[in-house]
C-alpha cells in the first residue's frame, strides 16, 4: 500500500490527503500516518513552506480554494526508486 501511495504522489498530481485516501479506499487518518511514515523513512520530503504553514507561501491561494487545502510532497531518490 505504501508503494501505491508513492506512485500516486509520483504522478505529479497535487492531491489532498482526503483525495489520496479516496484513491486508496482507506480512511484519511491512515493516509496521514502513512505519509508521516514515508517522510520519516526518507521517501518523501515536505517543502519548508508546507511544514511551516501557508503564511508567505506563493501557493497558499491554490490551497485555500480546495477543501482541506493541499500539501506538497516531493519524492526523494529513495521514494522514486520505491514507487517504480
Amino acid at each position: 500500500m505504501l508503494r501505491t501511495l508513492l506512485a500516486l504522489i509520483h504522478d505529479d498530481t497535487y492531491r489532498t490527503p482526503q483525495e489520496l485516501a479516496e484513491a486508496l479506499a482507506i480512511p484519511t487518518p491512515l493516509v496521514e500516518q502513512m505519509l508521516a511514515q514515508l517522510v520519516d523513512g526518507g521517501y518523501l520530503t515536505v517543502p519548508e513552506a508546507c511544514a511551516a504553514g501557508c503564511s508567505g507561501c506563493s501557493l497558499a491561494q491554490a490551497c485555500a480554494v480546495r477543501p482541506g487545502g493541499l500539501r506538497f510532497w516531493t519524492l526523494t531518490a529513495r521514494g522514486i526508486n520505491a514507487s517504480s
